[in-house]
C-alpha cells in the first residue's frame, strides 16, 4: 500500500510558511516502516485542489493531507474532500459542545467546524478548532489533518498512526531505522554504506549531513540485515552514535544529565544563546540545566564571569585562556557540575590572518578538573557558522561526558 503525503496551502507555495509538516509525516512514518512515495503541495484553489487529489487517489492507497480544514473562506479542503466521496454535510452536536465548552458558546466558528461530512470519521482535535476527516472507499483512504503543526502532530501521533496499524497489513510494513551521530562527517561513514548495499542490493540508504550531526537511514524488507548493520555501526562508530530515539545532541546531554543527577551552565559568546536555546526547548531541562550567560562583549566577560583584563589583551576574546577563564567564572557563579564556554568570530567582520572568520573556541569543563579546550574553524555565512558552533558545541559536550576517556 503506497501512502502520499499532501500539504494544502498557498501560503506553503508562496513561502510565507514552511512546511514542517510534511517532514514530521514523512520521518515519523518512515521510522514505523511506512513506504511514503510522493508528497506534492496544492494551493488553496478548489478546482486544483479537486484535481490534485483525484490523481492522487487515482495512484496510491493512502492520502494523508494537511491544511485547508479551518473556517476562513479560503479553506476549502471539507468542500472538495466531500464532493470527492459524494458526501452531504450534518451537524455534529459533540464537536459543537467541545468548542462550546473550550471556547465559550458565542465562539462565532463553533456552527462552521461543527458542520462535518457526513461520511467521513471524525479525529478529535484537542488544540484547536478544526477536527480530522477520515474518507474511505474502495479501498482507498484519504485523511485531512489541520494544518496548524502544534494541532496536526498529536492528532496525527495519538490517532492516525493506530489507524494505519489497523489498515496497512504488517507483511507491507518494512524494517526502517534512522541513526544519529554527532562530530561525524559523511566520508567515514560512505566506505561501510557502499559495503553494505553491494552485500544487500535490496536496502535503500540515504545519509543526510548537517551542522554538527549525521543522520543515516536505513530501509530494508530484511529485518536480520537491518540488525546486523545495527551491531556493526555500534562496534565502528559507538562514541559517535547518539543513544536510540534521540535525535539531537541537546537530547542526548538531557538524557544523560538527568540518569547522572548532574547539572550544567554554560557561558556563550558568538553563539549569542543559541546554545541555551536548543537546550531549553527540551521539556524537564529545569531538572538539570542551571542557565547560561550571553557575555557577548569584553566587558560583559569581566564583570559577569571575572575574565581577566591581562587574559582579553593579552590574547583577545577569542583564545583559549579567556574560554577557560569564561569557565572558571561558571563554576564561581553557578553549582553546576559542568560547564561549557564559547567565543568565536561569525562575521562578515571581525576576522583577521592569525584568527580568520570562522574561528572558535570551546572549553568543557567539569568542576575540579581542568578544562579542555577545542579550536575549530568553520566555514560559511554567519548564521551558518552560529549554526554549527552550538551544533558541535554540544556535540562535544556529549561525547566528553558520555565516553570520557575516548579521544
Amino acid at each position: 500500500m503506497t501512502v502520499e503525503v499532501v500539504s494544502i496551502g498557498s501560503e506553503l507555495l508562496r513561502g510565507f510558511t514552511i512546511d514542517t509538516n510534511a517532514a514530521f509525516i514523512g520521518r515519523e512514518l518512515f521510522e514505523r516502516g511506512y513506504e511514503v512515495s510522493r508528497h506534492i503541495t496544492i494551493p488553496d484553489d478548489p478546482s486544483h485542489l479537486d484535481k490534485e487529489l483525484r490523481a492522487c487517489l487515482a495512484r496510491s492507497s493512502m492520502i494523508i493531507a494537511t491544511g485547508g480544514l479551518g473556517p476562513t473562506m479560503d479553506d476549502c479542503t471539507r468542500n472538495v474532500a466531500a464532493d470527492l466521496f459524494g458526501s452531504g454535510f450534518r451537524f455534529d452536536e459533540t464537536t459543537a459542545a467541545n468548542l462550546a465548552k473550550r471556547y465559550g458558546p458565542n465562539f462565532p466558528t463553533i456552527r462552521d467546524q461543527a458542520t462535518v461530512p457526513e461520511k467521513a470519521t471524525l479525529l478529535p482535535n484537542t488544540i484547536g478548532t478544526a477536527p480530522g476527516l477520515v474518507f474511505s472507499k474502495d479501498n482507498k483512504w484519504l485523511i485531512l489533518l489541520p494544518g496548524v503543526p502544534q494541532e496536526m502532530k498529536p492528532m496525527f501521533l495519538h490517532h492516525v498512526l493506530p489507524l494505519l496499524g489497523k489498515i496497512i497489513p504488517k507483511q507491507h510494513v518494512v524494517s526502517a531505522r534512522y541513526i544519529h551521530f554527532c562530530l561525524m562527517g559523511e566520508h567515514e561513514l560512505d566506505p561501510c554504506m557502499r559495503n553494505w548495499k553491494e552485500k544487500n542490493p535490496e536496502l535503500d540508504l540515504g545519509i543526510y549531513p548537517s551542522y554538527g550531526t549525521l543522520t543515516l537511514y536505513i530501509h530494508t524488507p530484511n529485518e536480520q540485515v537491518l540488525n546486523g548493520i545495527v551491531r556493526e555501526i555500534d562496534e565502528k562508530f559507538k562514541t559517535y552514535l547518539l543513544p536510540f530515539g534521540v535525535r539531537q545532541n541537546e537530547e542526548a546531554i538531557y538524557a544523560w544529565l538527568k540518569e547522572n543527577r548532574k547539572t550544567l551552565s554554560i557561558a556563550e559568546s558568538c553563539t549569542g544563546g543559541r546554545i541555551a536555546s536548543k537546550l531549553t526547548a527540551i521539556p524537564g531541562i529545569s531538572h538539570v540545566f542551571l542557565g547560561g550567560f550571553v557575555v557577548y562583549s569584553n566587558a560583559l566577560k569581566q564583570e559577569i564571569l571575572g575574565v581577566s583584563e591581562e587574559t582579553l589583551k593579552k590574547n583577545g576574546a577569542v583564545s583559549a585562556p579567556t574560554v577557560k577563564e569564561m569557565i572558571s567564572g561558571i563554576f564561581a557563579r553557578t553549582d553546576a557540575d559542568f560547564g561549557m564556554a564559547i567565543s568565536g568570530i561569525a562575521g562578515p567582520t571581525g576576522g583577521s590572518e592569525g584568527k580568520p572568520i570562522g574561528t572558535v573556541f570551546i572549553a568543557l569543563g567539569k568542576r575540579g578538573e581542568e578544562p579542555q579546550v577545542i579550536e575549530h574553524h568553520f566555514e560559511g555565512e554567519r548564521e551558518t557558522i552560529i549554526e554549527k558552533a552550538a551544533n558541535v558545541a554540544l556535540g562535544s559536550f556529549w561525547h566528553k561526558i558520555a565516553y570520557p576517556e575516548a579521544k
